[in-house]
């Protein structure tokens, strides 16, 4: 072989060996970046949470007042969060909240009157969103983080990796008995409260489903405004939804994703994504005053496998009263 092909094939090896190292450098780039964008959006939806828990303490306090050692461990953990600076330390502190916060929702069962609070009830609901947000974007974090250390230690990205500092990224795993949004145990309504919300009876790690009441005490004429919410937090495959709801008698569903099924029944059907989730305003369009239900079934499934479907039935009291006089 002649040293100008050797030379050419020297040149041809050193471009393909460039052009390897920079897809391979530029690949574990990106995949880092990916997982650090991810966590941002964790940390987003744990300060949000962080903001919510004063007002939290502070309306349950207004009920509940001698369950200080609770209060105290909610708000030392929010305030490690506040002061965490590095993302382990930020990881410690959130899964601390997770821990208080489902002690104290446990305190709440325990005052009835409090589950009928209309402060509380309303930060119960964005208490319960933040959660299945939180739920979702931790597990998009922990694919993130997967796809990463696979990458940096499989050949021969690998070398590239060690050469260049590429350390792996630590998992936010949730504490053993974690994996419950803690708005579960809001739960049962009491028989007074007009607006609580209502979650599947027994808990449920694959999915979050619900159906809320946001406005549930209304004139006659008024519609009745309730929300519907369903959240995929498995990581595959798509989670099959079909909601039926029956509003009492007279009564109509007027939002455009049910339609009529017979028998006084309402119905939607919709597909989730893996870590995705929908919430669906209900409107009910009121025709006679009363104390009244809205009674309701969630079924839902994953993928083509229906032998598996989860089936539940969903009780909202609701209040119809008499139309406001004029001038009244």
């Amino acid at each position: 072989m002649s040293f100008k092909n050797i030379l050419i094939a020297i040149v041809l090896i050193g471009i393909l060996f460039g052009g390897w190292f920079l897809i391979t450098y530029n690949g574990l780039v990106s995949a880092q970046e990916g997982v650090d964008a991810q966590w941002h959006q964790v940390e987003n939806q744990y300060q949000r949470r962080a903001d919510l828990i004063p007002n939290l303490v502070e309306t349950v306090k207004a009920y509940a007042a001698q369950e200080e050692k609770i209060f105290t461990e909610v708000t030392k953990y929010r305030s490690q969060w506040n002061a965490a600076t590095t993302q382990d330390e930020k990881i410690k502190a959130a899964k601390g909240m997770d821990s208080s916060l489902s002690r104290l929702l446990v305190v709440v069962e325990n005052y009835p009157q409090l589950k009928s609070n209309e402060n509380f009830l309303a930060l119960q609901a964005q208490l319960e969103g933040t959660e299945n947000r939180i739920a979702v974007e931790r597990m998009r974090y922990n694919e993130k983080v997967r796809d990463y250390n696979t990458l940096i230690k499989r050949m021969p990205s690998s070398i590239v990796a060690n050469t260049y500092g590429f350390g792996s990224k630590s998992y936010f795993e949730a504490e053993k008995g974690a994996e419950e949004a803690p708005a579960v145990k809001f739960g049962t309504p009491a028989a007074t409260a007009t607006s609580s919300p209502l979650q599947t009876t027994t808990p449920v790690t694959s999915a979050s489903v619900g159906l809320y009441g946001e406005k549930t005490d209304v004139y006659l004429g008024e519609d009745i405004v309730l929300k519907l919410s369903a959240v995929n937090l498995i990581t595959k495959p798509v989670m099959n939804v079909q909601v039926i709801l029956i509003p009492p008698s007279g009564m109509s569903v007027t939002s455009s994703e049910f339609a009529t099924s017979g028998a006084g029944q309402y119905t939607t059907t919709y597909k989730l994504d893996p870590g995705s989730g929908k919430d669906i305003e209900v409107r009910i369009k009121t025709a006679q005053v009363g104390d009244f239900t809205v009674k309701g079934r969630i079924v839902y499934y994953f993928g083509e496998n229906t032998s598996t479907a989860e089936d539940h039935t969903l009780e909202l009291p609701i209040k119809v009263r008499a139309a406001k006089k004029p001038g009244g």
